[in-house]
C-alpha cells in the first residue's frame, strides 16, 4: 500500500471498503437505470399513438411482449389484466410498480450510508491521530518533531480521505434518487395513457 495510505491509520481500511463499494454501486446503478432499459423510445412511441381499435392494441400488445424493459413489463401486466375492471387492473399495475421501484432503488440505501460513514470514519481517524500525537508528546515531550508530524499526518489523511469518499457518494446518491423519481413519473404517464386506451 502507498505510504500515505499507511499514514492514515487503521480507519483507512474501512474507508477503502467504502470507496470500492460506493464505486461499484454507482457504476451498477448508472448501467441499470439507462433510459433504454427503463423506458425504450419505441415502446413509448407505440403507447402514445392514439386509437383504441383492436388492431392497434394488438400491435401494442405484441410490442410489449417482445420488450424486456420495465415499461414493457408494466405493459404486459396491463394487457394480462385487461379483462378485469379498470380498478383491478390499476391495482395489479401498481403492485408491480412498487416492486419495480424497489429494484430501481437497490443499493441506494448503502450508497447513502457510505456518504454518511465517510466523514465519521475520517473523524475517527482524526481523533486517533490526535490521541497518538498527545501520547507521544506526553511520553517524549516536544523533542521529536517527526513523531509529532506523524500524528498530525494521520489525522489529516484520514479526514481528507473520508471527505473525498463521502462527497462523490452524496452527489451520486442525490443524482440517482432524482433520476429514479423522474423515470417513475414518466412511467406513470405512459401507464395512464395505456390504461386510457384499454378502457376508452
Amino acid at each position: 500500500m502507498p505510504e500515505w495510505f499507511q499514514n492514515g491509520g487503521f480507519v483507512m481500511w474501512p474507508l477503502l471498503v467504502c470507496s470500492v463499494a460506493g464505486v461499484a454501486i454507482i457504476l451498477e446503478r448508472c448501467w441499470s437505470l439507462r433510459r433504454q432499459r427503463i423506458i425504450p423510445v419505441e415502446l413509448g412511441a407505440a403507447i402514445r399513438q392514439r386509437g383504441g381499435d383492436a388492431a392497434a392494441l394488438d400491435r401494442l400488445k405484441s410490442a410489449g411482449e417482445k420488450d424486456q424493459s420495465v415499461l414493457g413489463e408494466l405493459t404486459r401486466v396491463a394487457f394480462d389484466h385487461a379483462s378485469l375492471h379498470k380498478t383491478e387492473n390499476i391495482e395489479a399495475v401498481q403492485a408491480l410498480a412498487r416492486q419495480v421501484v424497489g429494484r430501481m432503488e437497490r443499493g441506494l440505501t448503502t450508497l447513502g450510508l457510505i456518504a454518511e460513514l465517510g466523514p465519521l470514519l475520517g473523524l475517527l481517524g482524526t481523533v486517533n491521530g490526535m490521541l497518538r500525537l498527545f501520547a507521544d508528546v506526553a511520553n517524549r515531550g516536544m523533542s521529536d518533531p517527526k513523531q509529532i508530524s506523524a500524528g498530525i499526518s494521520e489525522a489529516l489523511v484520514a479526514t481528507f480521505t473520508g471527505l473525498f469518499i463521502a462527497i462523490p457518494a452524496l452527489i451520486a446518491y442525490m443524482y440517482l434518487r432524482r433520476r429514479i423519481e423522474t423515470l417513475v413519473l414518466e412511467m406513470e404517464r405512459y401507464v395512464d395513457e395505456l390504461l386510457t386506451r384499454l378502457y376508452p
